[in-house]
């Protein structure tokens, strides 16, 4: 007798955490897809307070600084190049002013938050004793690891490493392989590392 009733306890507890979970996702959609200036109002009550915000000084609610407002981001994408068994990025929109635009190690400009995305593929390399190491790769921020991935051996590739983390203007970040690896697949398309910086209210 108490099977039934566990099974059909089990049923409605899944389709309450299947309702909770679309309602979650609905509500982070439109949270993201439509800004979070709160609940929706008409629009007779936000003429008056357009009126009023015009009257004061410029002052806005919404951070803004040289063109970087709360909400809005800034995208880069690096390019690698091998130089002495490390890797070397080249920006390929350096015109950002968020991350410095090339180098081994890169200038965080702007304190804020990060969306960092990092893939790294070996190329086979014949006689390089590399090809019979297992490598293990770091971004690094300061002395801390922020990503860590493994070559994959039969994809010469980590796969693409990603994570969110709130960075401040001065530190740098920097791609270790351990051990040291030749023969870098220096092909965008295989081998990146993309940046997507949101200002800080």
């Amino acid at each position: 007798m108490p099977q039934p009733i566990q099974n059909s306890l089990v049923q409605v507890l899944l389709l309450w955490t299947t309702v909770l979970s679309i309602f979650q996702i609905v509500v982070i959609a439109l949270f993201f897809a439509g800004g979070h200036n709160g609940p929706s109002q008409n629009s007779s009550a936000v003429e008056p307070q357009h009126k009023m915000q015009s009257q004061e000084p410029k002052t806005s609610s919404f951070p803004s600084d040289n063109g970087y407002v709360l909400g809005k981001g800034k995208m880069v994408t690096f390019k690698a190049t091998e130089d002495n068994s490390s890797l070397k990025w080249t920006s390929l929109n350096p015109d950002t002013g968020v991350i410095s635009k090339e180098g081994k190690s890169l200038t965080i400009l702007r304190d804020g938050y990060y969306f960092l995305s990092l893939r790294v593929t070996l190329s086979l390399c014949k006689g390089s004793q590399s090809e019979k190491l297992e490598h293990k790769v770091h971004l690094m921020w300061q002395d801390t690891v922020l990503l860590e991935g493994w070559i994959n051996t039969k994809t010469n590739s980590t796969g693409v490493l990603s994570k969110v983390k709130e960075l401040s203007a001065g530190g740098t970040l920097e791609v270790r392989i351990i051990p040291p690896a030749t023969c870098i697949q220096d092909s965008e398309a295989v081998t990146h590392l993309d940046i997507i910086y949101m200002a800080k209210p």
